[in-house]
């Protein structure tokens, strides 16, 4: 354990810190922070609260409220709750412009405890004194840069960037460098083991040093997982993190990794650092162990930009923590199945996720890559496509899409139509900061089109 002391609380003690904590911060915000001073005029007594069940008198917050703040009262809003002067860091959450990207501010103490959360996961993952991290994401203002190069110099050694650049110079630089442990979101590690075979070899010749790799961002398939762990001879371990998570990892797999035994490993809560609630998205109660549920976050230990029962739109699975036998009491979600809740498709009155299709697609080392469209079809109805790149030319090719039509018939009720394409019409997601958004929906526009023509 990195740090035992917290790592190996029990529950009774775990969440006794988190109510300490949680009152702490619900003080400090009703006297000093005028927008949760508003919002919470008719919802905290003064007292403090008695359970951590009690948060749930509290209101949820969303991005737009965060927005709406931002706008009136440019750039941190009223939720800054620190003097301006006191800033020492801002990251900003994904979005094309400023008016759809929260600003997220950090004191000094907020961007070392983030960059402390991040280590976290690499400890785990086995990095330590020493190691050299090679870091596929691009610098710029995400949460990722600095949360990422605090959390591995806190851990280990010498981090170098390589997502500013094409795949072939990033093999070259880790060539020139090494690497010890490596970070990269799934679809960055596809095309990384695609090049490196490409040009000779699996990755687990060229890099035999390597011992970890940390990936997060994207959901993914087991077997996707155990193809690259087999390609690059090192286990895989999965962080999840976003701007509203201090900007940084808020849990990961322990030591056991991302796939175990063939089954999905667990992805522990920091729970010291962070209240993360499961909540049914329609009705706000928590969920049971084995569902999904939304996750909410509360920031217990956050300075500037807090939050307190921010809704995160991402789609998680609750399952039972005392199933992993790592020792720690720390609640937990399935590894590989985090999604949006906003991402979710209806087609011809269907509910589907975009992380399933993924899950059925690659799982075919086969298919190098695929973009979904749905349009409005001749006859009105709705039209699912599926544009299909494969790593190489194959006879085989051909059963393979039929036999992927049927498997996404009976995963989720639409009959997609699946055509190859050249893997250069497809975007090949070479910049690993920028998430892939492999689903295009066009049937607004068609439908505006029908209603003018």
């Amino acid at each position: 354990m990195m740090n035992p002391a917290l790592e190996g609380l029990d529950r009774p003690a775990l969440e006794a810190l988190q109510l300490r904590r949680l009152n702490r911060l619900i003080d400090r915000l009703r006297t000093t922070n005028p927008f949760y001073r508003d919002l919470w005029q008719e919802h905290v007594p003064d007292a403090p609260l008695n359970s951590l069940d009690d948060i749930r008198r509290l209101p949820v917050i969303t991005k737009e409220d965060l927005l709406a703040d931002q706008e009136a009262h440019p750039p941190y809003g009223r939720r800054l709750g620190v003097p301006v002067e006191h800033v020492w860091e801002i990251t900003l959450s994904s979005g094309t412009s400023g008016r759809t990207q929260e600003v997220h501010a950090h004191t000094a103490r907020d961007a070392h405890l983030r960059g402390l959360l991040h280590g976290l996961a690499f400890w785990w993952a086995g990095a330590g004194p020493g190691d050299v991290l090679a870091h596929h994401v691009g610098v710029s203002n995400s949460a990722s840069h600095g949360s990422f190069h605090r959390g591995f110099r806190a851990v280990g050694s010498m981090p170098y960037l390589v997502g500013y650049t094409g795949f072939a110079k990033r093999l070259e630089l880790m060539d020139s460098f090494g690497l010890d442990v490596m970070y990269a979101m799934p679809s960055a590690l596809n095309g990384l083991t695609a090049l490196c075979e490409s040009e000779g070899g699996p990755p687990r010749e060229r890099f035999p040093a390597l011992r970890a790799i940390v990936m997060s961002g994207e959901a993914w398939p087991v077997d996707f997982v155990q193809r690259m762990e087999d390609a690059w001879g090192a286990p895989i371990y999965e962080g999840y993190g976003a701007s509203q998570t201090y900007g940084a990892f808020i849990m990961s797999n322990c030591e056991r990794g991302a796939v175990v035994d063939g089954r999905r490993g667990l992805l522990h809560f920091y729970e010291w650092a962070a209240l993360l609630e499961v909540l049914d998205p329609d009705t706000l109660e928590p969920v049971a162990p084995g569902e999904p549920g939304e996750l909410v976050v509360t920031l217990l230990e956050k300075e500037a930009s807090p939050l307190v029962r921010f809704r995160t739109r991402d789609k998680v699975v609750l399952m039972p923590h005392e199933d992993c036998p790592c020792g720690r009491d720390l609640r937990a979600i399935e590894a590989g199945t985090i999604s949006r809740w906003d991402d979710m498709v209806k087609i011809k009155g269907e509910n589907v996720f975009p992380n399933e299709v993924d899950e059925i697609i690659f799982a075919r080392p086969e298919i190098a890559e695929y973009q979904a469209r749905v349009t409005i079809g001749d006859a009105g109805r709705d039209v699912a496509e599926i544009r299909l790149a494969f790593a190489s030319p194959s006879p085989a090719n051909d059963g393979l899409i039929e036999h992927l039509r049927q498997e996404l018939k009976a995963r989720t009720n639409i009959t997609f139509e699946l055509r190859t394409v050249p893997a250069q019409e497809l975007p090949q997601w070479t910049t690993p900061d920028v998430k892939p958004r492999r689903w295009v929906d066009e049937r607004q526009a068609g439908l505006a089109a029908g209603a003018t023509s």
